[in-house]
């Protein structure tokens, strides 16, 4: 059995292997964080909890701010713009993420006890939280580059000495210093662990490129990350403004319990993040060569793979709510469909916007995500108050259908005016349909939370229906193998 794996593994392409330990090394990463879930909500108050929540939250925030998000979109076309010069362009990228960085903390400095008062955070966690960004940074753009030239040894060993070391020097600090709040001390370990592992890369990206500073380099990344800047935030506000709104307008005990919903629902986008990290090389090569055959199968294929596991975390929500976080954070099981569910049309995004990045339509991105995010903000304000926390999962959920929508109308747009508008990149039909299964199968599962019986019942049909239909599940698998994706 073992001889075949490895012959098997022997027979695959560079690419395919190298895809392959990026999604291993993905699930790893994020399979300790979800293990390490139900030691951190028994070890820490549900408000505690909430805090830690609120932390990364607005993290995520200053990260967008501080970096640009030059480590996405811009860098991979800088890798083939740049393809000879590809280490100046990075540690100029680095120094450009550096350079807005100090001039936001400066800002920080400055209104710190106004924005200590936003954040609901101290001043040492904003500290921490501005070194880790430049830090975390670095290696963004030093394992972007890793997977861009197919390698992944060294981009692997680093992951998971840092995905296993950060939760243990939390879980320790957290006892050590417990007379501290255990907020802090969860927070700061991770933190430390973080600046130093990539503090490593950061040296050796500056050591290799020579360049901290580069014109044209610096012009290219602003000039084409500035405009995409309402985009990079409008998602941001799709993904933390429920925790965020929740925590002003209800509670942090609230928001510390929604917390545990949206951090379980969002293991599966480690499965949607490294599926598109895969393909859009991939879809890169077919745009660059104008070979758009065997694009819709594949497609396809990674569409129904994404649905079958939103749909199994739906089934076992009550289970893993429970191992997860414990009766205390039952109520969270209702936010579980709708949150899983919007990862579906979340995957949509990324697959059609990887049409308009490659074509640099910006513009059409940024209306999207922009149009998306004020809806989600009204949204939230008007239904949380008239229906609790709970409201934000729905919320959300419904934004990003409509976010999803608008990404294939400009990727649409984006083909007639780029390509020809007779050609159909993807199969629209198959994965709308997916999606209203997938929705209705969400409303029903919450029916049945209330039904043991019931929903064990339905899950052996599904189970038995999989089972019926391996052979077209094993044909999907094959077709995303053969395109070597």
């Amino acid at each position: 059995m073992l001889k075949k794996v490895r012959e098997k593994y022997i027979q695959m392409s560079a690419n395919v292997r190298s895809g392959l330990w990026y999604t291993i090394c993905s699930f790893v990463q994020k399979g300790i964080s979800f293990i390490t879930v139900p030691i951190f909500t028994r070890l820490l108050t549900t408000e505690q909890y909430g805090v830690v929540s609120i932390y990364y939250s607005w993290q995520s925030v200053l990260v967008v701010f501080c970096t640009l998000n030059l480590f996405s979109g811009v860098f991979n076309n800088g890798m083939i713009r740049y393809e000879e010069d590809r280490s100046t362009f990075l540690s100029s990228m680095q120094g450009l993420v550096t350079s807005i960085t100090i001039g936001f903390f400066i800002i920080y400095l400055i209104f710190h006890e106004w924005l200590n008062s936003l954040f609901e955070l101290d001043t040492p966690l904003m500290i921490f939280m501005f070194l880790e960004i430049v830090m975390s940074a670095a290696f963004s753009f030093w394992t972007a580059r890793e997977r861009f030239e197919v390698r992944y040894k060294k981009m692997v060993a680093i992951t998971l000495i840092a995905s296993f070391v950060a939760p243990f020097c939390s879980i320790m600090a957290i006892f050590v210093f417990s007379d501290q709040s255990g907020a802090f001390s969860r927070i700061v370990a991770s933190a430390i662990v973080s600046i130093l592992i990539y503090g490593i890369i950061y040296c050796n990206n500056f050591v290799k490129g020579k360049k901290f500073f580069q014109k044209e380099y610096w012009n290219y990344g602003l000039r084409f990350n500035l405009p995409l800047l309402p985009h990079y935030l409008s998602t941001l506000i799709l993904n933390q403004s429920d925790r965020l709104m929740i925590s002003k307008m209800v509670s942090i005990e609230k928001a510390g319990i929604y917390s545990l919903s949206h951090n379980l629902a969002m293991v599966l986008n480690i499965l949607t993040t490294s599926v598109n990290n895969a393909f859009a090389p991939w879809l890169y090569e077919k745009l660059k060569k104008k070979d758009y055959k065997g694009v819709a199968q594949i497609g396809n294929a990674l569409f129904s793979l994404v649905a079958i596991a939103i749909l199994l975390l739906m089934a076992f929500a009550p289970e893993v709510i429970l191992i997860m976080g414990g009766e205390e954070y039952w109520e969270a099981i209702y936010v579980i469909p709708p949150l899983t569910a919007s990862l579906y049309f979340m995957f949509m995004y990324q697959i059609f916007a990887n049409v308009e990045f490659y074509f640099e339509e910006n513009k059409f991105i940024t209306y999207a995500s922009v149009c998306g995010s004020i809806l989600n903000i009204i949204l939230n304000y008007i239904f949380i108050q008239m229906f609790g926390y709970i409201a934000a999962g729905y919320t959300t959920l419904f934004c990003y259908i409509i976010f999803g929508t608008a990404h294939y109308l400009f990727m649409r747009k984006t083909i007639s005016k780029n390509i020809n508008d007779k050609i159909k990149l993807f199969d629209i039909r198959f994965i709308t349909a997916i999606a209203a299964v997938l929705l209705l199968l969400s409303a029903y599962f919450i029916f049945t939370y209330e039904f043991v019986i019931l929903r064990y019942f339905s899950i052996v049909l599904v189970l038995f229906f999989m089972f019926l239909r391996r052979k077209s599940l094993m044909k999907i698998v094959k077709k995303i193998k053969d395109k070597e994706i």
